[in-house]
């Protein structure tokens, strides 16, 4: 069925680049510097919490259209296709690289709560609206913080 292979693939679009920024989030914690530090580093540790949940959700979003979820890192990075995580090494680099990954992360949101509306999968439709609303206050407020 047709609509059950566009929502296949627009899930794992999602659940791969949530994967991408959990990664990113993960790493730029751990290896954040300066005088920012500890407001950075607590930052960092609240986004890859609440990703990791976002990647359990997701993919059980899959399971639900009766689809197994990636089982390899591979398949899982494949689904997110775009830029290549991004490294820096100060902490100005990662507030620039995470604000513009986020920009990234909530186009593809956008684009697949259209999709998945056009199809009439309101179920993640709702999961995904709910992360959109936390990816846009998340983008805000590392955009203040980088001014």
């Amino acid at each position: 069925m047709k609509s059950n292979s566009v929502k296949e693939d627009t899930i794992r679009a999602v659940l791969g680049k949530v994967f991408r920024l959990y990664l990113q989030s993960q790493c730029y914690h751990w290896n954040v510097e300066g005088p920012n530090f500890h407001n950075l580093h607590a930052m960092f540790e609240v986004q890859y919490q609440a990703l990791n949940g976002f990647l359990d959700a997701v993919a059980e979003r899959l399971r639900v259209l009766g689809v197994n979820a990636p089982a390899s890192l591979d398949e899982l990075l494949a689904g997110g296709e775009g830029p290549q995580l991004s490294a820096a090494k100060t902490a100005n680099e990662m507030l620039a690289n995470h604000c513009a990954d986020f920009l990234s992360f909530i186009d593809t949101l956008r684009n697949a709560i259209q999709v998945l509306a056009d199809v009439r999968d309101d179920g993640t439709v709702g999961v995904l609206t709910d992360i959109l609303e936390w990816s846009e206050k998340q983008h805000w407020m590392m955009s203040a913080a980088a001014k």
